[in-house]
């Protein structure tokens, strides 16, 4: 199932819901970039929203806390915050929680259940693209915002 709209339309921004990780996929998410390669198999309940221009990406998804090895492994517990996830710009969508708006406050996260982690990839040959993720590991919660630095 997808679902777009912002008020400036699908042009810019898109606002999408899928229901498993093989929908996100099937949809050609992974292929373009929007759905990194690591989330968990048992991902449902995803929301994204992407937009392009510049390119920046907030996302929210379920997961079976035992089917969290691959995530488990390829995430870097954050001590400092990258300058381009210091403080967050919000997506305008509901489902995106109010700890991840503005200046991020750690205690606050941590208090809501949800640790930090970082995963930087080169997002060509002169920036990198930055996920900054915010995981209730207990819960089976997980919400990241991806941009380039």
């Amino acid at each position: 199932m997808l679902a777009c709209g912002f008020a400036e339309g699908c042009a810019e921004n898109r606002d999408l819901f899928f229901s498993s990780l093989a929908d996100a996929t099937k949809a050609g998410e992974s292929d373009r970039g929007w759905i990194p390669e690591y989330p968990p198999k048992t991902a449902r309940a995803i929301h994204i929203t992407e937009q392009l221009s510049p390119s920046k990406e907030w996302c929210g998804f379920e997961f079976l806390p035992n089917d969290s090895q691959n995530l488990r492994e390829t995430l870097k517990r954050v001590d400092a915050f990258p300058s381009s996830v210091r403080r967050l710009p919000s997506p305008g969508a509901t489902w995106w929680p109010a700890m991840l708006k503005g200046d991020l406050d750690v205690q606050r996260i941590h208090k809501d259940g949800f640790e930090l982690y970082i995963v930087e990839t080169p997002a060509d040959s002169v920036s990198t693209w930055v996920n900054l993720f915010a995981i209730d590991w207990a819960k089976g919660r997980a919400y990241f915002y991806g941009t380039r630095e």
